[in-house]
This record gives C-alpha cells, sequence and structure tokens, in this order.
C-alpha cells in the first residue's frame, strides 16, 4: 500500500496496527490441480494471471486492499490500511463482482473447447493486525483468528457462490439478499453462523436487477454509517427481550411477526422514497410496536411506546425521534388510521401479510392463538371473522396497493368459497 511504503522509506520500516472492523476475501479455483495437470504450465500462468489481474481491477475498484496470492488463491482484505466503516459491504460487493466475472467466462471458454473455471469465495468480518514482514523483500500481510475464520468460510462454501460468516452477515444484511446455511465449527472460535450472499436487494439495485447498486443503496449505506442512532443496537436489545420475555403461547404475535413487520416496513420505505433517519424511525417502531405483548394481551400498543420511551435514548434517539416513533407504534391500533406517509407505510407493513404469498401459513397461526383464548370458536366462525377484516381493511401506500392489493382480493374470493362449503 502507498501509506505504507511512504512510511517505510521515510522510517526504513512500518509499524504494525490493530484493525477492529476489517473484512477479509479469500477465492479458490476448484479441481485447480486436475485442470494444471491437462495443460502447459505457460498456459496455466496466463489463465491465472488472466482472472487475477481482472480480480484486482474489481477490488481496486471497491477500495479493497491485494494480500497475495498462493497457486491459485487469492487473498484481499477490505477496511486497511485505511480504515473505513463500509468494508463489509465493499467486499462482499466485490465478491459477487468477482463470482460473475468468473461465471460469464465460461461459456466463451466452452465454446473453444477449454475447460470452464468454478471459484469458491469466502469472506469474514473482524479483528486483524496489519504489518510488513521481511527486512529485504517487503510484503505487507496480515494476520489473526478473522484471517483464519475468513480462510474457513472460502473451504466451506460452494462453487459460484459468496460464502459469509456471522459477523459479515450483521454488517451487510440491510443491502443484500443473503441465505442460511447453519453452522461450521472453527478452530478457537466453536460454531459460527454462515450465508451465501445471492445479490444486491432489488430495491437497491439499478432496474432491480440486483447486480449493480444505484443512488439509493449509496444513501442507504451512508445513513448506516453516519447516523447517530445506533439502530442494531436497539435491535440487538429488543429482540433480545422479546426472544426472552414473549409468552410461549403466542403464535401469531411472536419474533418472527415483529421481524417480519420490520423487514416489511424497511422494504415499504426504500421503495416510497423515504430517506435519512426516518427509515430508521419507522424501523425502530416495527421493532417495538408489539413489544407490549411482554406485559398483557390485547391494548399494549402504548406499553410498547412507553418502553420505547425508556431505554432508546441510549442508543442515540433524540427526545423528538422517540416521540415520533411512539406515534408510529400508536398508529398500529386496529383498525387502522394513519394521518401521513410514515404511518401509512407502518400500517402497511404491520398488515402486509395479508397480500403476501405466506398468508395462509400466517393466518393459521393467528387462527391458533385466537382459538387458545377461546376468542374464535370454530373454523367457520373464523373464516367470517377473516372476510369481516380482510373486507374492511385497506393499504394506503401505491407500493403496498402494487404490490399485494391483487393476492389480497384472490385471499378474499378463495375463503369466501370455502364458507360455501360449511
Amino acid at each position: 500500500p502507498e501509506e505504507i511504503a511512504i512510511e517505510l522509506k521515510n522510517k526504513g520500516k512500518a509499524t504494525a496496527r490493530q484493525y477492529r472492523l476489517a473484512s477479509i476475501m479469500f477465492t479458490d479455483f476448484k479441481s485447480f490441480t486436475k485442470i494444471a495437470e491437462k495443460i502447459t504450465p505457460q498456459e496455466l500462468v496466463a489463465e491465472l494471471d488472466y482472472y487475477f489481474v481482472n480480480f484486482d481491477a474489481i477490488i481496486e475498484k471497491y477500495h479493497i486492499e491485494k494480500i497475495k496470492t498462493i497457486g491459485d488463491a487469492y487473498m484481499c482484505a477490505g477496511g486497511i490500511p485505511l480504515r473505513n466503516k463500509s468494508n463489509p459491504i465493499d467486499i462482499v460487493l466485490a465478491g459477487l463482482e468477482i463470482q460473475r466475472f468468473v461465471d460469464n467466462q465460461n461459456p466463451e471458454r466452452e465454446a473453444i473447447g477449454k475447460q470452464p473455471w468454478g471459484l469458491r469465495i469466502g469472506i469474514h468480518t473482524g479483528e486483524i493486525t496489519a504489518g510488513v514482514i521481511g527486512s529485504k523483500r517487503f510484503a505487507y500481510d496480515i494476520w489473526g483468528d478473522s484471517v483464519n475464520i475468513g480462510s474457513r468460510m472460502e473451504e466451506a462454501g460452494e462453487v459460484g457462490k459468496v460464502n459469509i460468516s456471522g459477523a459479515t452477515y450483521e454488517h451487510i444484511k440491510e443491502f443484500f439478499v443473503s441465505e442460511y446455511r447453519g453452522k461450521i465449527k472453527a478452530k478457537n472460535k466453536g460454531l459460527i453462523d454462515m450465508y451465501f450472499v445471492t445479490k444486491i436487494r432489488e430495491e437497491l439495485s439499478i432496474n432491480g436487477e440486483g447486480i449493480v447498486p444505484n443512488e439509493l443503496f449509496k444513501k442507504y449505506v451512508d445513513l448506516h454509517i453516519y447516523s447517530g442512532i445506533n439502530y442494531r443496537k436497539a435491535e440487538k436489545y429488543i429482540l433480545k427481550r422479546l426472544e426472552k420475555e414473549l409468552p410461549n403461547n403466542l403464535h401469531y404475535h411472536d419474533i418472527n411477526h415483529t421481524r417480519d413487520v420490520c423487514a416489511a416496513v424497511e422494504r415499504l420505505a426504500l421503495m416510497e422514497g423515504i430517506e435519512g433517519d426516518d427509515i430508521f424511525l419507522l424501523k425502530t417502531a416495527a421493532l417495538y410496536h408489539d413489544s407490549g405483548f411482554i406485559k398483557q394481551y390485547a391494548k399494549n400498543e402504548d406499553i410498547g411506546a412507553a418502553l420505547a420511551q425508556e431505554v432508546l435514548p441510549q442508543f442515540g434517539y433524540s427526545q423528538k425521534q422517540i416521540d415520533r416513533i411512539g406515534q408510529l407504534i400508536s398508529v398500529t391500533k386496529i383498525p387502522h388510521q394513519p394521518e401521513n406517509h410514515l404511518e401509512e407505510i407502518i400500517c402497511d407493513a404491520d398488515l402486509d401479510y395479508l397480500g403476501g404469498d405466506s398468508f395462509y401459513q400466517i393466518a393459521d397461526k393467528l387462527k391458533l392463538e385466537l382459538m387458545e383464548r377461546s376468542i374464535v370458536n370454530s373454523d367457520k366462525e373464523w373464516d367470517e371473522l377473516q372476510i369481516k377484516f380482510l373486507e374492511s381493511h385497506h393499504y394506503f401506500t401505491k407500493t403496498a396497493i402494487q404490490l399485494r392489493q391483487k393476492n389480497k382480493e384472490q385471499r378474499i374470493a378463495e375463503i369466501k368459497k370455502r364458507l360455501t362449503n360449511y
């Protein structure tokens, strides 16, 4: 790196530095040995050079530092030597682009009789040490458990996929579509969660293709990095309490409902053009809107708002913002009566499932919850209640109407037909 080279020139040595937030990526070609056996050494070096030169160009675009190559393995890291908070996001973008590059080469290779190349990519985010080793031939390198975990992510990955650790996921989950894979054992670290990252979220990508970040992506990244609100800590706090304190017999109003509403409110906010801290206010209101179920089943919105008043100051929320969150929580009382755009968004998110693909699975959870409390006593009574509720409900935002209204109308027709069979 240029900064390290200048230090070496001026001082004759470079000081090793600790980095609390860095992201490490390893790539490795599958069946490299078999491919190497079928071509000359000169061809092999030329092939690797072609790929690695293009990898270099990709990571440079995302301000990622190349560390080294060993055979067919390629290693790089973000957040060094200049620290930045966006490096987990940057390195995932680079990883996805590298996979696309390798995949795009294969049709042409096969057309001229060459064997296709498959690549595994592994990424981890954590603490590392970086510095220069050697006295005659200097080499910039990195060390630490995080480096080993990054290598483990690559080993446990699959060809054509970007495999990331749970630590990286926590930094990028708002921006990408990811698939949970389970846990894997890592040396000295126990079990570690793994995820495949598949693409950028549609609403954050150009033309909704999930490939190239749009302007909204960049604004949302900046919001997470520079906002005075520590949303992630507020989220972690309330989810931990809900998991521990919600009654076990909440089949619908459980922690999954909170997560679903939070995801829906984020999606709607982005698609409705909401920017800045207002997105965090909506997501926080979604997180706390059913927290009152910790204390009582009915009429608990005010309890959730009171809990938000109590705990949110420690996470960087101003009193004005907390009051706004309380209003957003209160407006989720049924029937919904929103008075402004943000209130319309949280109301639509709260009942997003009415027009969603998982309607029947979620509705059955609510039926069970109500039956256990003798609020509903038969399937027929439940379907009659559903029709009454679905017909009186309406979505408020253009996005929800466009995405959910048609499905909701279809559910109404299906349930009405089912009622004729009782």
